[in-house]
């Protein structure tokens, strides 16, 4: 079973919850491009809402769609980013309008990996 909750990686998700957000982003940024996953979508989360870092929704699809791809089961990372995939769909973002067809299919991969509403 993987661990991604680095000492770094931690302390970004604090910086986060604390609004710290240009803070976290440095961080998260140059462990996404490291290959962790969970910082992966974290660093989505910044790009999908526009924390700390101009909001785009191209940007937060492509990191949603990396882990997504990977079919990780530890913590229902896979699953998450689906999700994430389906709530980007169904109300768009900067860059990505909604599309009602690509939502349905991305709930339905995270249904299939275990994130069940």
């Amino acid at each position: 079973m993987a661990n991604f909750d680095t000492p770094e990686l931690l302390e970004a998700l604090q910086n986060i919850e604390k609004g710290n957000y240009s803070v976290a982003f440095e961080v998260l940024a140059h462990m996404a491009d490291a290959g962790n996953p969970k910082a992966q979508c974290n660093l989505a989360n910044l790009y999908q809402f526009g924390w700390g870092v101009t909001a785009d929704g191209v940007k937060a699809a492509e990191l949603y769609c990396k882990v997504a791809r990977q079919n990780i089961h530890e913590e229902k990372l896979s699953a998450l980013a689906y999700h994430d995939l389906s709530t980007l769909y169904i109300c768009g973002a900067p860059g990505i309008g909604p599309d009602h067809e690509r939502a349905t299919e991305y709930s339905a991969l995270a249904k299939e990996l275990g994130f069940d509403m």
